[in-house]
This record gives structure tokens, C-alpha cells and sequence, in this order.
């Protein structure tokens, strides 16, 4: 599998910890464990970093998503 990279990274942070995301892997590994409710942006956010990492949506698509996910939870700086 290649690194599909997103277009600037990402840095998200809970209450006990802050990451930079970088790839779409790391995106995907993130959600995961994700720290917040799983609700309709979330799903959103998981499936399309997957459709992402399978070459049916860009990195920058993916990316949009999960910071979309990210900020709906509160998890952006």
C-alpha cells in the first residue's frame, strides 16, 4: 500500500494527548481510538479515509472529512 499523504498535516488533541496527522493510515488509525462520539460526521470522516487508502477518494477529500470529524468533536487546536 502507498502512503497516501494529506496535504498539510493535521493536529488534534484530547484531554490527555496531541497528534499530528500526517497520512491517510494515520487518519484512519486514529479514528479508531477516537476520543469523542461517533456520530454522523465521524462515519463520514472513517469511510472516506477507507475509500481514500482503496484510491476512491483523494488524500485532500480525506482530509477534509476527518477535520471535519475533528473539529465537530472539539479535538483541533
Amino acid at each position: 500500500m502507498s502512503e497516501k499523504r494529506f496535504p498539510s498535516p493535521v493536529r488534534v488533541v484530547s484531554s490527555n494527548s496531541s497528534l499530528i496527522v500526517s497520512t491517510v493510515w494515520e487518519a484512519v488509525e486514529y479514528l479508531k481510538r477516537w476520543p469523542s462520539k461517533r456520530g454522523r460526521d465521524y462515519r463520514v470522516a472513517r469511510q472516506h479515509c477507507l475509500d481514500a487508502l482503496d484510491g476512491l477518494r483523494s488524500p485532500r477529500a480525506a482530509q477534509a472529512s476527518f477535520i471535519t470529524a475533528a473539529k465537530t468533536a472539539g479535538l483541533l487546536v
